[in-house]
């Protein structure tokens, strides 16, 4: 079929169905719409009504049509309704539901109530005219109502609470409400802070470790999160918070925002750190629990009347109970501490089990004998423990007796296990500030201890050279570095052993943890064991107060022993034995100290001749030998000399302001001829002598010294063996005689015998040798 054909017979029946069904349908809707629906003119007049519009307004359709829409309108609104119609009319539009419009309705009774009406304009035959779809808003606007005054209620709640700030934030953490309680707690007012984020009110801390978010981040996942912490006010100062966050979701549970509560809480907290502080200030005043019994002894005595009253601290170490007692009735039995074992004493059941433990009478007690025998033993019959827990630790127990029975009972105990929490806190407080004070003392020993460091004269910036033999050594500190294996570094004086033994600290595992060097030949052999193990106040005459020493120092870092075959023989043992248990005692003190050092040692000693000499135990020796290292001397390291001077020139040159760009060649090659005695200790100082007396930009070296310093050496060795001596002056006089008394130039006695002109005229002075002898 063409499109330009005209439709046939059958597409017109379809098509006359399909519009008898929409027909139907729009019929059906008007009749049994849930709103109201009135067809109105274009002046206004009602012209259909369907069944709910009968019975919203109370008038039959009859009454309805033919009449002006105004009718349905309150009188107090109608004057002012054609205006509207008219405008409406002349710009016809559909206007929805929920236009944000005060509407009112009309009934035959004369009732008013809410409305909600849409408009929608059409065209019919007739002309224009316009359908109203009006619905009941009565419920609607009952809930608003009752929401707008619940809303105002809470709002009235919120803002008369001043004890707290209230406050709601947006997803990301932006202020979106403010009460005054939030106004006198942080010093904002509403308009300062409405749309600032809330991470202002932490600290700096806080922020820098992104608290903030990470509250949030909890909030939302726990639906509520608390803490207490410090807060920051609009002035800068801080105060002691307690914050409840709580995540406030949609009807999907997606977070929308959070809702915050915080109270300021810094009276209680100063009152805590207080009560804290004073009870932990006795501890730490006699470094023993006496102190803070005697603080706490009055307010127990005044609440719960007892006889003796003992605090039991755990020894982790020992692995029981130190009870100390107040001095009470009793505690004579057990002068200083007494010890009961974890298993087997009320103490320890308190402890371990974290239960109070109440005992009305020893007599008729179930617990074993030996469990009582320490309380028969001071005249006890009843008593009260309970666990000392700070921050899920379990420090030791708490305990209260008597000597009549049934002195204690429920009322009692909960009194104690309140106190018990302060006295945990206060003890936990006194270890932590002892362990801090200890701390402090290691801390200020490995600051003198680096400060003398810092102001050695070091050798070297860095490993320098690139022989042969250097690179064979550092190959082996490669390989030995990375375990925790002991190094013996054996070499002359002046080789850069302890720049090796820092090469393999540094390349270790521990590279981040102190180095901590021990020169056993400078110090007095009296002092070394009190410098090795450090030592405790009175241990000795001038032992004042307590010293830490270089293995405690060195603990989880490296301990360097320099010179290690000067360390006296009775000392020697207590190293084997703190290298191999891993702990050790200070001079003076009793408790052993755990320690975990990785050792290197240096000497310049044959150790396995002063072991075959008794001199050096052999235990010791193998023990240090696991891996032994050789520095190579400077006469094995020719090669580097030339880089040694270089960096030496340059170091010092540096350090002195000055600017020496050129070493003449004849001085180089005496440098490196020079057989160095004093390794590379000696090359640098012969260095910076040159640096310091030279003027200009090439370095002035001070060859005459060397050329002293040999002629000092053959001379000792030709006293030492004369017919050297002989036979050197002979040779000279030949080579004098071939050069026919020429001594500089190319074919000089000097060139023959590979000698600086200078060099040779002193010798022929020293030999005596006269002109007559060669010509």
């Amino acid at each position: 079929m063409c499109p330009s054909d005209p439709p046939s017979q059958g597409a017109a029946a379809e098509n006359s169905s399909e519009l008898g069904f929409a027909q139907n349908t729009i019929e059906r809707l008007f009749e049994f719409s849930p709103d109201a629906i009135l067809v109105t003119d274009n002046s206004g007049v009602m012209r259909a009504a369907n069944p709910r519009a009968e019975e919203l307004f109370g008038y039959s359709s009859h009454e309805l049509i033919g009449q002006p829409v105004e009718m349905l309108v309150p009188a107090r609104f109608r004057g002012g309704h054609p205006r509207h119609r008219e405008n409406y009319s002349a710009h016809p539009r559909t206007r929805r539901m929920g236009a944000a419009l005060n509407l009112f309705g009309l009934r035959k009774d004369g009732a008013e109530f809410p409305v909600d009406i849409m408009l929608k304009p059409m065209q019919t035959a007739s002309g224009p005219a316009v359908v109203t779809f009006i619905r009941d808003a009565t419920e609607q606007r009952a809930a608003q109502e009752a929401l707008r005054l619940n809303d105002l209620r809470l709002r009235s709640i919120v803002e008369s609470i001043g004890e707290y700030a209230i406050y709601l934030l947006d997803r990301d953490g932006h202020v979106l409400t403010w009460n005054p309680g939030a106004e006198r707690i942080k010093g904002y007012k509403a308009d300062e802070v409405l749309g600032l984020h809330f991470s202002r009110f932490f600290t700096g801390e806080d922020q820098e470790r992104g608290r903030p978010a990470e509250l949030l981040r909890q909030a939302a996942a726990r639906v509520r999160v608390e803490e207490e912490a410090w807060r920051v006010r609009k002035d800068g100062s801080r105060f002691w918070a307690n914050i409840v966050i709580t995540a406030i979701r949609d009807s999907s549970g997606e977070v929308t925002g959070f809702a915050k509560v915080t109270r300021d809480m810094t009276d209680r907290k100063r009152a805590e750190e207080a009560l804290i502080f004073q009870l932990s200030g006795a501890l730490l005043a006699n470094m023993d629990a006496e102190k803070l019994l005697e603080a706490i002894s009055a307010s127990l005595r005044e609440v719960i009347p007892h006889d003796n009253a003992g605090l039991v601290l755990y020894d982790e170490a020992a692995g029981d109970l130190v009870v100390q007692f107040l001095g009470g009735p009793g505690s004579e039995a057990f002068p200083g501490e007494l010890r009961v074992p974890v298993d087997g004493s009320l103490s320890g059941i308190a402890f371990r089990t974290r239960e109070p433990v109440l005992l009305e009478s020893t007599a008729k007690a179930s617990y074993a004998p030996q469990t009582l025998a320490y309380l028969e033993r001071m005249g006890m019959q009843s008593g009260c423990w309970v666990p000392l827990v700070h921050h899920g630790n379990a420090l030791g127990a708490l305990s209260v007796v008597s000597r009549q029975e049934g002195s204690f009972g429920q009322r009692e105990l909960e009194m104690l296990v309140q106190i018990a929490g302060q006295v945990a806190m206060a003890v936990d407080n006194a270890m932590a500030f002892r362990r801090i004070a200890e701390l402090r003392d290691r801390l200020d020993q490995e600051k003198h201890y680096l400060e003398d460091e810092i102001n050695l004269e070091h050798r070297f910036d860095d490993i320098v050279g690139e022989s042969t033999g250097l690179r064979n050594v550092l190959r082996q500190i490669e390989t030995v570095a990375p375990t925790d294996a002991t190094v013996l570094i054996e070499g002359e004086t002046g080789t850069g052993k302890e720049l090796l033994a820092r090469a393999v600290h540094r390349l270790s595992a521990r590279s981040e943890r102190t180095f901590i060097k021990l020169n056993c030949a400078a110090i007095p052999a009296g002092l070394l064991e009190s410098e090795l193990f450090g030592h405790e106040k009175g241990a000795f005459t001038g032992a004042i107060a307590r010293k830490i020493g270089r293995l405690e120092l060195a603990n989880e870092g490296t301990l360097f022993l320099d010179e290690v075959g000067e360390l006296a023989l009775d000392l020697q043992p207590k190293l084997l034995r703190a290298l191999q248990e891993r702990e050790f005692e200070r001079l003076g003190g009793t408790r052993p100290i755990p320690v975990n050092v990785r050792l290197i040692a240096a000497t310049n000693r044959d150790l396995a001749k002063m072991v075959a000499e008794k001199q050096f135990r052999s235990d010791l020796f193998y023990r240090l030998k696991v891996f032994p290292v050789f520095a190579p001397s400077l006469r094995e390291r020719a090669a580097d000399i030339p880089i040694l001077v270089r960096h030496f020139v340059s170091r010092h040159a540096r350090r002195m302001g000055k600017t020496i760009e050129t070493i003449p060649p004849e001085a180089m090659a005496a440098l490196v001829a020079w057989k160095w005695p004093g390794n590379i200790r000696e090359l640098e100082n012969f260095l910076e002598r040159a640096v310091i007396l030279s003027r200009g930009p090439v370095l002035h070296v001070p060859l005459a010294e060397l050329e002293a310093m040999e002629e000092e050496e053959e001379s000792a060795s030709a006293t030492a063996n004369p017919t050297l001596h002989a036979a050197e002056r002979d040779h000279i006089v030949r080579a004098l005689r071939e050069a026919k008394g020429i001594i500089g130039g190319p074919g000089g006695a000097a060139k023959r015998l590979g000698l600086k002109r200078t060099t040779l005229n002193s010798k022929i002075k020293k030999f005596g040798i006269e002109r007559g002898d060669y010509m």
